[in-house]
């Protein structure tokens, strides 16, 4: 059996509503659904899930907004510059890889990219031959 697509991605946060109010101001998402600490944002066809909690966050744990163009990439590089999202990494061009990552309010890395032919999904895997 195989699973069609991933729905959601649930985050543990210090503050539901700081946390949510940054999701949608910077990244334009939208509330679907609150209830006490815990709300659902829309993003596309997956949703992020913001639950109340204390973060725990591994050096390597990170999730990524795949755009559509390198331009993109720059345009979400000055929207994060106008919100002072902290940027940890690039721009970085790596040819057909432009990236670059930022962090939320609980310190959760998120990168938004442009790759051009697809590498792989999660876009550091090489499908072999």
């Amino acid at each position: 059996m195989k699973m069609p697509m991933l729905n959601h991605l649930s985050l543990v946060v210090s503050d539901v509503v700081r946390s949510a109010t940054f999701y949608q101001s910077v990244f334009g998402m939208e509330e679907q659904w609150q209830e006490a600490e815990f709300v659902f944002l829309s993003c596309g066809d997956a949703d992020l899930a913001l639950v109340k909690g204390k973060p725990l966050i591994h050096r390597r744990f990170h999730f990524g907004f795949r755009v559509e163009n390198q331009a993109e990439v720059d345009a979400w590089l000055e929207v994060v510059g106008k919100h002072d999202v902290p940027v940890t990494h690039g721009p970085q061009d790596y040819g057909d890889y432009y990236t670059f990552t930022c962090r939320d309010p609980d310190g959760y890395t998120v990168e938004i990219y442009y790759e051009g032919p697809l590498r792989g999904r999660a876009g550091d895997v090489t499908r072999g031959g």
